[in-house]
């Protein structure tokens, strides 16, 4: 082979894989002024993050308080899962804030709560924001917000999120308006 024709192929190559993940993005794949394209550790889907909030988990991030020490002051998660097969933590489609009759120990009660019809990755979402206290945390009217979507069949986007201020609600909104599925 000739030296220079390797070369190219090796480039030609290299920028295929390197590609390969934007490929599979839908369209529209900016962020706006310093937020970063994040993608969720099993590559479902991507989205802009405000630049204070780093990846906790395959599908989390979340802003630290350093007057907190590790607890976290505001944290995000978006996912993709299968119904009805990943519904044993979601119980009931679409999800909603609240909780069932028969809970014990984890009860919430729900306070200025609104249902909000949202546009997650071109995709109609049934969205509820509100306070939540009490369960196994022991919040006191805590900012909180829940998401669900219909992607495609047994296909659903679930997102879910809470912040130490209500209008940080927002941001986590907004880094949501920013999804993108991959192909």
């Amino acid at each position: 082979m000739n030296p220079v024709g390797g070369v190219v192929a090796m480039f030609v190559a290299s920028s295929l894989v390197a590609c390969a993940r934007g490929d599979r993005l839908s369209a529209g794949s900016e962020c706006q002024t310093g937020w970063h394209r994040a993608w969720t550790t099993d590559s479902a889907l991507t989205l802009c993050v405000e630049p204070a909030f780093v990846q906790s988990d395959t599908h989390s991030w979340q802003r630290l308080d350093p007057s907190a020490g590790a607890d976290p002051r505001d944290f995000f998660s978006v996912e993709v899962v299968r119904w009805p097969e990943d519904s044993a933590s979601l119980r009931h489609w679409p999800p909603r804030l609240g909780s069932d009759s028969g809970c014990q120990a984890d009860c919430i009660t729900v306070d200025s709560s609104t249902a909000l019809t949202d546009r997650w990755a071109g995709l109609e979402a049934h969205t509820e924001t509100g306070r939540i206290s009490g369960g196994l945390a022991e919040l006191q009217r805590r900012p909180v917000f829940v998401s669900g979507w219909i992607i495609a069949g047994n296909r659903r986007g679930f997102a879910q999120g809470w912040a130490a201020l209500p209008l940080t609600l927002d941001t986590l909104r907004q880094m949501l308006r920013t999804v993108r599925l991959a192909r």
